[in-house]
């Protein structure tokens, strides 16, 4: 298979209760990133907004470099296929859904196939869980701006402090 072929699969979190899929995005593969990555678009539309984080090397991908900012556990299948496979994915900061699977997604040539960009199921979500989802995004805004007040705060007291020692 050449190294930037593309294949149709599913994504979904690893500990999804359903592998069923709804909806559709392009999915590519690169077998020339030592990664595969994701975007923070495709994990909100994934359910996932929290992640933890990480620091990794950049890479480019069709002359577009990738920083990774968090990693994250998914499984993805094949479409046609019942066999999943787990993958680490690293985050990067993209509001469009994007997923590459790189080197590591292939251990072997047997697990792929290429072709052309194919849809990648999404799992749908209940109202609950985009409910939950919501939550969980304006927890983690007032997380945010709570730890920005309080740096504003350091800030602010450690100009104090340095303008009353001169």
């Amino acid at each position: 298979m050449e190294s930037n072929a593309d294949i149709d699969i599913s994504l979904f979190p690893e500990q999804a209760v359903s592998e069923d899929s709804d909806g559709s995005i392009r999915a590519q593969t690169d077998r020339s990133l030592p990664y595969s990555i994701i975007s923070t678009g495709m994990l909100e539309r994934l359910g996932i907004v929290e992640y933890p984080p990480c620091q990794k090397a950049a890479v480019t991908h069709r002359n577009v470099q990738h920083f990774p900012i968090g990693k994250v556990t998914l499984r993805w299948h094949k479409e046609e296929s019942a066999k999943s496979y787990s993958e680490a994915f690293f985050v990067v900061d993209k509001h469009t859904a994007l997923v590459i699977l790189g080197a590591t997604a292939f251990p072997n040539s047997g697990q792929s196939s290429g072709g052309n960009m194919y849809p990648i199921g999404v799992a749908a979500q209940t109202a609950e869980e985009k409910l939950a989802m919501n939550q969980k995004k304006l927890q983690a805004a007032q997380r945010r701006e709570q730890e920005k007040k309080e740096q504003e705060e350091k800030e602010a007291e450690l100009r104090r402090e340095a303008t009353q020692k001169k």
